[in-house]
């Protein structure tokens, strides 16, 4: 748990979910996890097509994967699923990127 004051926010999904209710310092806590993912994501990416393997996903224009990027897409693909706010925050993000960003 990041948090002993707020027994509501016990993994990452449980802060992207309650994102508009966060303070500052839990604010913090969820951007630099999703920056994280953010790098992973695009460090996988990269490790793919170096060893001569398809993309996981492929950007469009416009798209950079920063934060507030990674953050829209997560967002606007657990509208679709909602099944999947019961996942890791990682796993969703991995999912919701490669459906947005098909290779």
């Amino acid at each position: 748990m990041f948090f002993e004051n707020r027994s509501d926010l016990n993994s990452p999904m449980d802060h992207f979910i309650q994102r508009d209710d966060l303070n500052e310092d839990e604010r913090s806590v969820l951007d630099v996890y999703l920056t994280g993912v953010s790098h992973a994501l695009t460090g996988l990416n990269t490790v793919q097509t170096s060893n001569n393997r398809n993309p996981l996903f492929t950007l469009t224009d416009g798209h950079t994967l920063d934060t507030a990027d990674l953050e829209t897409i997560i967002g606007e693909y657990l509208k679709q699923r909602l099944d999947m706010k019961a996942q890791p925050l990682g796993l969703c993000a991995v999912m919701a990127v490669m459906q947005r960003f098909e290779a």
